[in-house]
């Protein structure tokens, strides 16, 4: 599936709220206005407290979304806080049946996960309406989405434990990830190459969630590749801690591990295709 002009692109808010309704529509109208058609679900602008609307009105837009005959692209307006509320109601046959390209980050990795275990699609953890969006970037941003056949990492990257892999992308938002350790099972089947990232986490809260990973054996036995992104909101003397947290980890998964991509809460967020099986070496993930 890929991305054309006069595609429509379905928004709908299945987490947080959206307090900034004027970017929401500049960004709107600018996605409009070179040439792509945007459906605004009926409940993307609601509120309740720091959800975007009830639970079942943030259910209904997600199943409607994908049922929408119209709708090719469904993105994500913002993450948050909401996704886990609502994974087990999912009818992941609508999925299933009706495959469309989905793309979201943060708090939407819960979604990523979910639809890859329940429903096998491979979907996008990208920049979203209100995070990452950017203006001047766009066109590369649907060109990554069409044709990306690499990852690489920045200039400045970190071999923490060098090596070759292969697996399936599989991660996101650190501590999102770990709160689907739960009594449902949205965990991956498959060798994955894990990818992981967060913002305004403390160092020790990093530690705990790492090791609360390592500790999952089930998980833990598939992840044959590490790659790690930014955490953001650590000062310049905790990210220095930070990157002998993350070599220890290396360590302790004993599997190539690789630090400082462009995964992240940041503008410079880029592309992974989530459930895309991929090759890592050297530091650059290859899709296969």
């Amino acid at each position: 599936m890929k991305i054309n002009l006069g595609d429509t692109i379905g928004i709908i808010s299945p987490s947080g709220a959206i307090s900034d309704k004027e970017g929401f529509y500049e960004r709107v109208n600018y996605i409009s206005q070179i040439g792509y058609k945007v459906k605004v679900f009926p409940n993307a602008l609601k509120q309740n407290g720091y959800l975007a609307g009830e639970d079942k009105e943030r259910l209904l837009d997600l199943h409607s979304a994908f049922l929408d005959d119209e709708v090719k692209v469904i993105l994500a307006s913002r993450g948050g806080f909401g996704a886990i509320r609502i994974l087990d109601d999912i009818d992941y046959e609508i999925i299933k049946n009706n495959p469309k390209i989905f793309i979201g980050s943060s708090d939407i990795t819960a979604f990523l996960a979910a639809f890859y275990a329940k429903s096998a699609l491979v979907s996008y953890h990208s920049p979203m309406l209100m995070n990452g969006f950017c203006f001047e970037n766009f066109e590369r941003y649907i060109n990554l989405i069409n044709n990306q056949k690499e990852i690489l990492p920045k200039k400045k990257f970190k071999t923490l434990l060098q090596g070759d892999c292969e697996g399936i992308l599989w991660g996101g938002n650190l501590s999102t990830i770990v709160s689907l350790f739960g009594s449902s099972n949205y965990l991956p089947d498959k060798n994955i190459i894990l990818f992981l990232e967060d913002i305004n986490e403390p160092l020790y809260k990093i530690d705990k969630m790492l090791m609360q990973i390592y500790r999952n054996f089930n998980l833990r036995e598939k992840i044959k590749g590490i790659i790690f992104g930014e955490f953001l909101g650590l000062n310049k003397d905790e990210q220095k801690k930070l990157e002998t947290l993350l070599l220890n980890y290396a360590k302790k998964f004993s599997v190539p591990t690789y630090y400082n991509y462009d995964i992240t809460h940041g503008k410079n967020n880029t592309v992974v295709p989530f459930g895309k099986s991929a090759k890592l070496f050297g530091g650059k993930i290859c899709l296969l």
